[in-house]
């Protein structure tokens, strides 16, 4: 028994794989060849059997090869939209026929997900721009080429057609389009510039939080000082991928979590690690904090039109200026200093270098290199006191350590032979015969 075709007559595409496309993802080959479509309608295509490559039903991640025939039985079809245009104030840096840089304010969601379905920034640009954006990654994301987290402010740029949303995608992806940060991190960076180069991938203890991972994807992020302070530094930041919360998973692996962060550290339990002489500062600074302190400060792409290379900044916005303004009053620093009795205390280094270096839950996840709010889960009371239980247990021990290293280089400085104090035997005082007296 035969099966019968919808259209016999209906002729889709096909294609032959080129040597330049050799080794490629087939979604993103098939991105390429239909422009009409946007990436994540072709994977379903992919998901659903409708593509054959090499006379097989293919793979979503499959990699092609030289001469490999890839076919479709089908087109894809285009998600539905449910986005309602909502009329709300936007912040627009600039604007023309192809592109407009917004400044994304704290507490907005970029597009619908994650239980958010109106009040997203998307929502806001469909009703401001109607019908001038880009459709390239699906209705629900109209014009948006790139993320910020909800509670990370900063500048944006928006496509206002599918050229010019093609252009900034390809410039992402070659590392052309560079975004700038700028973040409050508790504590000073052994280094005054540099690289942070470690995988980054969802976490394999909590499914709301990304971590450095052993099969984690590869993530870069460029580094510089520019301000120091007693308990804290304003760092600079640029990144050359675009992972989920990439600066602050980083940020918190190298024991300098951003100062407010809910999600990694940078709020309570970075608390604890300030020194004495600091605490109600620390504390201020955190109630000055609505969530971490980080900020998309500019941006430079290349025009999609003329390749005119183009820049935008912006100032910090007001909670952030106001938490530096606090620091330069109350503890301005002109240099780091890492004395343990005056720092900001580091982590214990095993939760610095090794907090997650078993294998990831592999999920076969679209690259989409921007970044998602996660869901929010709440431990119970009882969790979060044993946690805190065994920080503080674990943090007397480092303590302890670190001074009976530092009691035994002064011993050696003097000359004398040191004897840990667990090995001293307490004398006590003879009694005196009577006889004697």
């Amino acid at each position: 028994m035969t099966k019968k075709m919808e259209n016999p007559q209906t002729e889709f595409p096909k294609f032959v794989v080129a040597e330049k496309d050799a080794g490629e993802r087939l979604d993103k080959f098939l991105q390429v060849k239909l422009k009409d479509f946007s990436r994540t309608d072709i994977q379903k295509l992919i998901v659903d059997g409708k593509v054959i490559a090499a006379g097989s039903v293919a793979k979503k991640n499959l990699r092609l090869t030289e001469g490999m025939h890839v076919a479709l039985s089908a087109l894809p079809q285009k998600e539905a939209s449910e986005l309602k245009p909502e009329k709300m104030p936007l912040h627009i840096v600039y604007e023309d026929d192809d592109v407009a840089v917004i400044f994304k304010p704290r507490g907005i969601v970029v597009h619908p997900g994650n239980g958010a379905a109106t009040g997203t920034l998307a929502a806001g640009l469909l009703h401001y721009f109607k019908d001038k954006l880009s459709s390239v990654n699906g209705p629900l994301r109209p014009g948006i080429v790139h993320r910020l987290d909800k509670d990370t402010p900063g500048l944006m740029v928006v496509a206002k057609n599918d050229k010019a949303h093609r252009s900034l995608a390809h410039q992402l992806e070659t590392r052309t389009l560079h975004r700038k940060y700028e973040a409050l991190i508790w504590g000073h960076p052994r280094d005054l510039s540099g690289e942070i180069e470690l995988p980054v991938g969802r976490d394999p203890k909590s499914r709301i939080r990304m971590a450095v991972v052993k099969n984690g994807k590869f993530a870069k992020t460029r580094y510089k000082a520019k301000t120091f302070f007693a308990i804290a530094t304003l760092m600079e930041y640029e990144l050359d991928t675009g992972r989920t919360h990439q600066i602050r998973v980083h940020s918190r692996y190298t024991g300098h979590p951003i100062v407010g962060d809910p999600v990694y550290d940078g709020r309570e339990n970075s608390l604890s690690r300030v020194p004495p002489l600091y605490h109600s500062t620390a504390e201020i600074l955190l109630k000055m904090a609505p969530a971490q302190l980080l900020q998309a400060v500019e941006i430079t792409f290349s025009h999609p039109r003329t390749r005119k290379k183009m820049t935008f900044s912006v100032p910090l916005e007001k909670p952030f200026a106001e938490a530096v303004q606090f620091l330069e009053k109350e503890c301005l620093q002109s240099a780091p200093t890492f004395d343990e009795d005056t720092s900001f205390r580091d982590f214990a280094e095993t939760e610095i270098n090794n907090p997650y270096l078993e294998e990831e839950i592999v999920e076969d996840e679209e690259e989409y290199p921007y970044e998602e709010e996660p869901v929010k889960e709440r431990l119970t009371r009882a969790e979060r006191l044993e946690i805190k239980k065994e920080r503080r247990k674990k943090r007397k021990a480092i303590e302890a350590e670190k001074r009976e290293k530092k009691e035994r280089r002064d011993a050696e400085k003097r000359g004398e032979t040191y004897v840990p104090k667990s090995e001293i035997v307490t004398g006590y005082e003879p009694t005196i015969d009577p006889s004697f007296l």
